[in-house]
């Protein structure tokens, strides 16, 4: 008994469910219809609206060119230039054209000067921090100011880099003392960028992230992080933001921090120029020749160093006595020290090695 009960309530169950289901399908039925039948009606609608807008549209244009084609048939162009002819022999005296000129050139002369204040007040250059000089008497004008005008681009083949970190190279005590002077002027009269001859913002590399570039440059890209350095005649890097042209840029290795980036640049490009360009060194033509490194522990020998040492080449190089220990690690197997020995006689004494001389 209770097994019939139990299928009795079981079908009923699965009819209920049938029946709740083909109820739930009919609403949606209903819904869809319904949904169906208001859109049709209301595009209908809008249609019909439409239709008679273009309709008015169209009957007030109709009727606003026929006004028109009236007004203009009505008009003799022969009375016009008559009328004006009439009105300045008869109306307008040598006066009033003297004035009327007066006038017209004044008022011309005070539109472009407002107009050139406002472009100009539009457009001025924002400020930043730097560290310059504002005059050529040595370290002592060396100062760190808030207002130098911060550069833009200006020539389609720049590109501007916000500084992350920047270097300092000895060359920029020799530009505080005057180095160079004569070529920064003349650049500096066609530089919009600049004030004139001062503040000079001294460094000579950095690294950071490109903020904007020109329409022609290709070899980097917005947001990218870059490292670079600048000729001696150019505005320096010991400020937050600098323009320099693409050729002087290049993505920073993604190893190097940008404090690590930043100290590089220029010593690398120093070294590589005196050896490669002017002493016309490399991987294949260094092995065994021995080369004089002049200062093997400053910026541009420490690069030279280890250049020469991966080529193959013996070195000889001039540091303090207390630079001789890192000058051995950086792979010079022959030290001079300056502070405690005759550089003359020492070189004497090596003549029987080939050497090239190199400054640093």
């Amino acid at each position: 008994m209770d097994h019939l009960l139990f299928l009795a309530q079981e079908r009923a169950d699965s009819a209920w469910l049938a029946l709740h289901s083909s109820g739930s399908q009919l609403t949606n039925s209903l819904s869809s219809l319904k949904d169906g039948a208001r859109t049709s009606l209301q595009n209908a609608l809008n249609s019909f609206r439409n239709q008679r807008f273009g309709e008015e549209v169209a009957d007030r244009v109709r009727r606003w060119l026929a006004h028109l084609r009236e007004v203009l048939s009505a008009v003799k162009p022969s009375e016009i230039y008559d009328r004006l002819f009439i009105f300045f022999v008869t109306e307008v005296t040598r006066t009033h054209m003297y004035f009327g000129g007066a006038c017209f050139f004044f008022g011309g002369i005070f539109g472009m000067f407002v107009g050139m204040r406002l472009r100009s007040s539009l457009v001025a250059p924002q400020r930043m921090r730097a560290v310059v000089i504002n005059s050529y008497k040595g370290i002592e004008a060396i100062g760190v100011v808030e207002d130098v005008v911060a550069p833009r681009i200006v020539e389609p083949h720049q590109v501007l880099v916000q500084v992350k970190a920047a270097g300092i190279d000895y060359l920029d005590i020799k530009v505080a003392q005057g180095y160079g002077r004569v070529l920064r002027q003349q650049l500096n009269k066609y530089n919009p960028n600049t004030e004139g001859e001062f503040p000079v913002v001294l460094g000579r590399d950095c690294s950071g992230v490109v903020v904007a570039v020109g329409r022609d440059v290709s070899r980097v890209e917005q947001g990218e992080e870059v490292w670079l350095a600048v000729p001696f005649y150019h505005p320096g890097t010991l400020s937050e933001y600098v323009v320099v042209s693409e050729e002087h840029v290049a993505p920073k290795p993604s190893q190097l921090t940008y404090e690590g980036a930043a100290a590089l640049p220029y010593s690398i490009l120093t070294a590589w120029d005196a050896l490669v360009t002017q002493a016309g060194l490399g991987p294949q033509s260094t092995a065994g020749k021995r080369v004089l490194v002049h200062a093997g522990v400053s910026g541009v020998g420490v690069v030279a160093l280890q250049l020469v040492r991966a080529w193959g080449g013996s070195i000889t190089t001039t540091v303090s006595t207390r630079a001789a220990p890192l000058a051995h690690m950086l792979g010079a197997e022959d030290v001079i020290t300056y502070d405690n020995s005759n550089f003359d006689k020492e070189l004497l004494m090596r003549e029987n090695c080939p050497q090239i001389p190199m400054g640093t």
